[in-house]
Order: structure tokens, then C-alpha cells, then sequence
């Protein structure tokens, strides 16, 4: 698929400003990110734009967020996406930019109470293009360099139907007197605050919230052990320890003994891991 791939500060900047000088208002966005699968923590990995005329790759990695704000935060490029929630939040988060100017096209699909909501069931029930399965890109691991063609491919096929689905559901949601309810819709998920408190990581695992206060103050400290080596191997945390086993640890200290532990862990870091929740658990 014919695209245009930015990879420096110079050229998102150039970008831009010749998409102020033409005039042109309206972008499709949307992100590709690594979430604790790959490595450890948050990133931003990829940006794929349609303007309506170009497609375009943003990558990320080497552009300094200044210049970055200048596309996520302009609030004179609207930005169609689709259940842009998980984006917003993951952009604040990562980078403190908050995405402005966006058109998300999720609630309109809600709204007319489509029988399958996910963007490619939408775009072939709308524009009767069916897409590749998303399933196979899932577990993609978005910050290895280069990105493959297939999965430029199919990064760039979330955007580049998105103007014309826009112009398809908006025209729906106007016959059936629904555009009121969904502008409302769009103001709530725009004027949301995504900052995360750095409490939910752990306050959000399961079974914590049943947990005994005494157990709690273990929780955390075991949480905390799990971060510090993720971070330290730049592993997800989940290779470290399990969440499930999380909460086992803090109830049956015994069960430290129990882990087992993946071969990315050596066998001398899994003893310290093994004696620090030892320390952090006892009664």
C-alpha cells in the first residue's frame, strides 16, 4: 500500500504546516502501542494518518514530543477516530499530551445499535470492505524495527476508510434525529480526564479489592517487587510474576516457594526475587 513514512521532527513539521497552507481541516488517526506484552510499560509506537488524500505513517520513536503535540494536541485538525478512549489515555499518560479536536465514531455506532460494533465489522456492513483479522496482529510487537509491510498494511486500513464511514454514519445518525445525542457523546469522551493515579495499576488487579487491609499493605509491596525487576529485565510484569499469583502470594506466603518462574529469569534473579517476597510478606 502506497504511503508516506515520517520518521523525524523535520518532516511531521513539514507535514504539517503544508496541511495548514492547503487548508485542509480533517485527519483519520489512530495509534499503535506496546502495553505490557512485549516490554515493560507504555509506548507509543506508531502513528497512521489519512488525510483524505495521503497515507501516512508517523513513527514515533525519534520524534521529540514538542513536536508530537503539535499533531495529538492541535485543536484546528479534527481527528476522526474509532473508540479513541484507550488512545487518549495511553498519549496522556505516556507522553502528557492530551488529543484534541476528535470526532470518535464509536458512540454514533451505539447509537444505531449496530449488531457487531468493532470498526472492521462496521466498515463491511457500511462500505462492504472486509478487512484483514485483526486477531493475527493482536500480539504484534508494534516497537520492533522495521515494521513489517503486512502490519503497515493493516495499520493504515483502520484509517483510511474512516472519512468515508464518517460521512455514511453522520448522514444515519441525522435521519434518525441521533446527531444531538452523539455530539453530546463526543464532548463527554473529549472532556474526560485520563491521568491515572499511579495507585490504579495495582488497586485494579483482581482480587485486590477483597483483600483485608493487612493483606493490602503486603499486596503492595509484592506488586512494588514485581515492578522493580520488570522494569530492571525491561520485561512485561506478567513474566516476572502472574497476577494471579499476586494475590496467592499474599495470601499463603508458602506459595512463594510454588512460582515458577520463566526461563527470561535467571536462576540467581529468581532467588532474590523469591528472598525479597519472602521479606515483604512476613507476618
Amino acid at each position: 500500500m502506497s504511503h508516506i513514512c515520517i520518521n523525524s521532527r523535520n518532516q511531521l513539521r513539514s507535514y504539517l504546516k503544508r496541511f495548514e497552507i492547503k487548508g485542509h481541516h480533517v485527519i483519520a488517526l489512530d495509534i499503535e502501542a506496546e502495553s505490557n506484552l512485549h516490554a515493560y510499560g507504555e509506548k507509543l509506537c506508531l502513528a497512521q494518518i489519512f488525510d483524505g488524500v495521503n497515507s501516512l505513517i508517523i513513527d514515533p520513536l525519534d520524534i521529540d514530543e514538542q513536536t508530537l503535540k503539535l499533531l495529538f494536541d492541535s485543536k484546528s485538525i479534527l481527528k476522526v477516530m474509532y473508540d479513541a478512549g484507550s488512545d487518549l489515555s495511553l498519549i496522556k499518560n505516556t507522553l502528557n499530551i492530551e488529543i484534541k479536536s476528535i470526532l470518535d465514531l464509536r458512540p454514533a455506532v451505539e447509537l444505531l445499535d449496530y449488531e457487531k460494533k468493532d470498526l472492521h465489522s462496521v466498515i463491511a456492513h457500511e462500505l462492504g470492505v472486509h478487512l484483514e483479522n485483526k486477531r493475527k496482529f493482536q500480539r504484534y510487537n508494534w516497537h520492533n524495527r522495521p515494521v513489517s509491510r503486512e502490519a503497515i498494511h493493516y495499520a493504515l486500513n483502520d484509517v483510511i476508510h474512516l472519512l468515508t464511514l464518517k460521512d455514511v454514519i453522520l448522514a444515519k445518525l441525522y435521519a434518525k434525529k441521533l446527531f444531538e445525542p452523539f455530539i453530546l457523546k463526543n464532548l463527554q469522551i473529549q472532556n474526560k480526564d485520563y491521568t491515572r493515579s499511579p495507585e490504579d495499576k495495582y488497586r485494579k488487579i483482581r482480587g485486590y479489592s477483597r483483600l483485608q487491609d493487612e493483606h493490602k499493605k503486603h499486596f503492595r509491596k509484592v506488586f512494588d517487587i514485581r515492578e522493580k525487576y520488570a522494569r530492571r529485565q525491561n520485561l512485561p510484569p506478567h513474566n516476572i510474576i502472574q497476577k494471579t499469583d499476586l494475590i496467592n502470594i499474599v495470601m499463603d506466603p508458602n506459595f512463594i516457594d510454588k512460582i515458577r518462574f520463566t526461563k527470561k529469569i535467571s536462576m540467581d534473579m529468581a532467588q532474590d526475587i523469591t528472598s525479597e517476597l519472602k521479606k515483604a510478606v512476613k507476618r
